[in-house]
């Protein structure tokens, strides 16, 4: 390690498994948010996936004129959002309902040792990377288990943005007449629906910030190339890799953070 270098493992616990590396996302983010000619701090931030409001707590302590709109359909989930949501009257919302590309009922698969994990596409045990989720946590995994017991479906309500994010009348309306500085989807191998229920709203988004899966955990995953093949073709362009995660044992990349921005008016390539 080169002299005065930051080790972004040091004081983990060990066997570290599925680690982090480190990379400045708020950094990143205004970045790109520069890049795509947000002058200052954003207006509005959209945080699908929102699990308990981890995120929006971010960007909301990060920029204090932001306003932000959450979606999260995990029932365990919700009453600690719900919280969390309170605690920014004003300048947040959150919806108890998840985000696809058509409006209707889907099943959310869940976890009864992790009750705040939760896909619309089922857990794969007998994926690959399966044994890079083991131990992390310093207790089993749900991964780790036959599932019987601890798996459990929920239909869960779900909507498109563009219809969500355009209803007369909603102070959500309001705050994106301007259109949505910042669009942030975490849905664990679910991001494609979302997105491509959302062709309108990307119009009028200046940032994209996607989880991406290549792990098989939770299925085969899409190409990374179907989501630039979809961000590209409104305008956007790769900024960042803002987060990789990666299986030490293996140095497989598991899933990674992109950040996607549309370039200003005179912006560079």
């Amino acid at each position: 390690m080169l002299p005065n270098s930051v080790d972004p493992f040091a004081g983990l616990p060990v066997p570290r498994g599925l680690d982090p590396l480190y990379f400045d996302r708020r950094r990143s983010l205004e970045g790109a948010l520069r890049w795509a000619g947000v002058d200052g701090q954003p207006r509005v931030c959209v945080d699908v996936g929102a699990n308990v409001g981890q995120t929006m707590r971010s960007f909301l302590e990060w920029w204090p004129q932001t306003r932000c709109i959450s979606f999260e359909p995990l029932p365990e989930a919700w009453p600690e959002l719900e919280r969390e949501t309170a605690r920014w009257a004003g300048r947040a919302t959150a919806h108890p309902v998840g985000v696809s590309d058509r409006a209707g009922t889907l099943t959310l698969h869940a976890s009864r040792s992790f009750p705040k994990d939760s896909s619309f596409r089922d857990f794969n045990r007998a994926a690959e990377t399966a044994h890079a989720h083991w131990g992390i946590r310093g207790r089993p995994s749900h991964f780790e288990g036959d599932g019987v017991g601890d798996d459990y479906e929920v239909s869960v309500p779900v909507v498109t943005l563009d219809e969500h994010l355009t209803a007369a009348g909603s102070i959500e309306l309001q705050w994106c007449a301007e259109g949505i500085d910042l669009l942030k989807s975490d849905t664990q191998g679910w991001d494609l629906e979302v997105l491509r229920g959302a062709a309108m709203t990307l119009e009028r988004t200046r940032v994209v910030l996607v989880e991406w899966q290549f792990d098989d955990i939770y299925g085969r995953p899409a190409p990374v190339g179907a989501l630039d093949d979809l961000l590209t073709g409104v305008g956007m362009r790769l900024w960042d890799i803002a987060h990789v995660y990666k299986d030490l044992a293996s140095l497989r990349t598991l899933w990674v953070d992109l950040v996607y921005a549309r370039p200003a008016v005179g912006g560079g390539g």
